[in-house]
């Protein structure tokens, strides 16, 4: 999910494995709060901005056009271009055996909204998903209520044991737990 330049694709496909990214428009900053993805809500209608943070047109059509469109055209990656803040995705269930997430999630909504984010990942995944959450940024650690909903999404994605998946492993990041292994149990 949101694999920008592709370059983790570009590995994962040399070692034989059958690949497709994701992304979409880069939402992160904007000159007001609500301009900025990070704090809509999970399938937020309302939120619309014209241009992404690079000031490129945001269009959901055949013709997209993302800061890496030009790198992903030329290593011939395949892409699936949507916005990842709205479920569901565009996906059967059970559709990929493994769900990558790699510092992205904090671009699709607010963290109190993540967890729907993972069980959508859980919905099209048959075996593993990987989430790695990035530090919190100096601004956000000082906002209590996005802060207190990012501690609360790790919390629970520890014990996360739902939708078929359960956390079997959590990895430590710039001396913080912010990796989340869920692998499905068969259920």
């Amino acid at each position: 999910m949101s694999t920008a330049h592709g370059g983790m694709l570009e590995i994962l496909r040399h070692f034989g494995h059958e690949v497709l990214g994701n992304d979409y428009a880069n939402m992160v900053s904007g000159k007001q709060k609500e301009e900025r993805a990070i704090f809509r809500s999970v399938n937020d209608g309302g939120f619309k901005r014209r241009t992404d943070d690079y000031g490129l047109a945001i269009d959901e059509g055949d013709n997209v056009e993302w800061p890496y469109k030009p790198i992903i055209s030329a290593i011939n990656m395949p892409m699936a271009l949507f916005d990842a803040g709205h479920t569901p995705y565009p996906f059967d269930g059970k559709a990929f055996d493994y769900t990558i997430c790699f510092q992205a999630i904090e671009h699709y909504c607010h963290p109190k909204d993540w967890m729907v984010i993972v069980d959508e990942f859980c919905r099209i995944t048959r075996k593993s998903v990987f989430v790695m959450l990035n530090p919190m940024q100096k601004d956000l650690v000082a906002d209590p209520e996005y802060s207190e909903h990012f501690n609360k999404f790790r919390r629970e994605m520890r014990d996360y044991n739902k939708n078929g998946f359960s956390c079997v492993s959590t990895h430590i990041h710039w001396a913080q737990v912010l990796g989340f292994k869920l692998m499905a149990t068969g259920e």
